[in-house]
């Protein structure tokens, strides 16, 4: 076993050499280089973008972006040369996540049933694309910790860049409804800003240098003043959920079962309360969301539930065909068909494009069997995270990843009752999410790996025990 390159954390990342096979060797030169290339380029189009400061048009978004083309069809051919090298741990990544890839074959499939082929090949194409590319960077991962690093380092620079914009340039940079930076709504600038807290709160959790602490603090201070600028509800209450969660288990983690006991406490208190608070409104559950949100329309998102819900009904087992349903053209609109007189009828064509429900739109898109299987997947995948976090017996380092992707992943399931990037082509959180559910099974390769490793060490220590006189 040796150190690859990739490796900088106290903890080395260790491969098997093979001398059978020339793929299993140390990460130098130019194969070094396309990893770390393809891992910038995807942080780039996921969180930045081609088109930074300005959305699509209607129009334009049927026809989608030559440079977004440009850019995913470059990092799709350095992810095969990845996945060319490292082909033992791609397979083993694909057989954990079998029925992840079974699913984006279905939505390729959908073009015999779609109501737009065209579209739907051109979409579950750069679904496949984007899959295949996450992949790669999924395995060429060996150190935890330093993508962990990345991530954070990455993400902090864009989130003090969209601060920047929004007060130097406010014409761009803020919005009626609240700040959005770079990015086209203050939803999605919501959304990584969210990204960002959280990987930056386990980074810190992890950090053993009093001194990479407070460097973390300051960091991410410019991240939660963007997020508050950018009021989205949303995402400000998923990040205050996130934190608190994820320095609750720290804690308990640290000060054991004394803690656990003392949390189940408030946690019965706390339900007792509500209760009470439930019986005062004589179980009025439209009384209590008044109460706690003042809006039970969802800022009137319940009609376009409704909407698309009997949209959805008609194509229950299958649905429409993937990316099949929103920007079709202007004439094709599913909203053309709205109820005269409703809020959702007087809205311009072309400017709403989801249904603001992650498991209607999935729905919509490829039908409610395979919007079920594929929240099993990432419930099955937050789970498993979870398990590696707080049971296993790797570096403190590693399991502050694993534990971030798994609150990511919690996160990304309550997201999409609002928003929708369920298994989204090109969504910042859909692509978050399936790097999520890929990098937790690596995570566990990897700890194969190693305690393999060991025990092999092991067994020659006592081997030469046994033969030394």
């Amino acid at each position: 076993m040796t150190p690859t390159v990739w490796s900088t954390s106290t903890q080395f990342a260790l491969q098997p050499v093979d001398d059978e096979s020339p793929f299993d060797v140390p990460v130098t030169g130019l194969r070094l280089w396309i990893e770390r290339l393809l891992l910038a380029g995807f942080i780039f189009y996921t969180f930045v973008g081609t088109q930074p400061f300005r959305g699509g048009t209607a129009e334009t978004r049927v026809d989608g972006s030559i440079a977004d083309r440009i850019l995913v069809l470059t990092l799709f051919v350095m992810a095969l040369a990845v996945l060319t090298w490292r082909w033992r741990d791609a397979l083993a990544c694909m057989g954990s996540n079998l029925v992840l890839f079974l699913l984006v074959g279905f939505c390729m499939a959908s073009i015999v049933w779609s109501n737009f082929p065209d579209l739907t090949l051109r979409r579950s194409l750069l679904l496949l694309f984007l899959t295949t590319i996450i992949l790669a960077v999924t395995v060429s991962t060996d150190d935890l910790r330093r993508l962990h690093t990345t991530l954070f380092v990455s993400l902090s620079a864009i989130m003090l860049l969209c601060l920047v914009v929004t007060f130097a340039m406010p014409s761009i940079g803020m919005s009626e409804i609240g700040a959005r930076g770079v990015y086209t709504q203050k939803n999605v600038a919501g959304v990584v800003a969210l990204v960002t807290v959280v990987l930056g709160v386990t980074w810190l959790i992890a950090a053993k240098d009093p001194g990479h602490r407070v460097l973390a603090v300051l960091v991410l201070i410019p991240t939660l003043i963007f997020l508050i600028l950018t009021k989205s509800k949303t995402s400000i209450n998923l990040t205050v959920l996130g934190v608190f969660v994820i320095f609750a288990f720290a804690l308990a983690e640290r000060f054991g079962p004394k803690l656990i006991i003392a949390g189940g406490l408030f946690g019965c208190l706390l339900l007792v309360s509500t209760g009470i608070w439930l019986a005062t409104l004589d179980f009025d559950v439209d009384a209590a969301l008044r109460e706690v949100i003042g809006d039970t329309s969802f800022s009137g998102r319940d009609e376009l539930w409704a909407f698309v819900r009997r949209d959805a009904e008609r194509r229950y087992w299958l649905g429409h065909g993937y990316g099949a349903y929103w920007d079709v053209g202007l004439g094709n609109d599913p909203l053309v068909r709205a109820e005269a007189g409703s809020w959702l009828s007087a809205v311009p064509i072309g400017l709403i494009n989801q249904a603001h429900d992650g498991y209607l739109e999935l729905w919509l898109h490829i039908g409610l069997p395979a919007t079920v299987i594929f929240t099993l997947i990432a419930l099955k995948a937050a789970f498993a995270a979870s398990h590696y976090a707080l049971a296993s017996h790797e570096p403190a380092e590693d399991r502050a990843l694993i534990g971030g992707l798994a609150a990511l992943l919690v996160l990304y399931m309550l997201h999409n009752f609002t928003e929708a990037s369920l298994f989204l082509r090109g969504s910042i959180f859909s692509s978050v999410a399936t790097l999520c559910i890929l990098m937790t099974s690596h995570s566990w390769h990897l700890a194969r790996l190693v305690a393999g490793m060991e025990d092999e060490d092991e067994e020659d220590r006592d081997d030469e025990e046994d033969e030394a006189p």
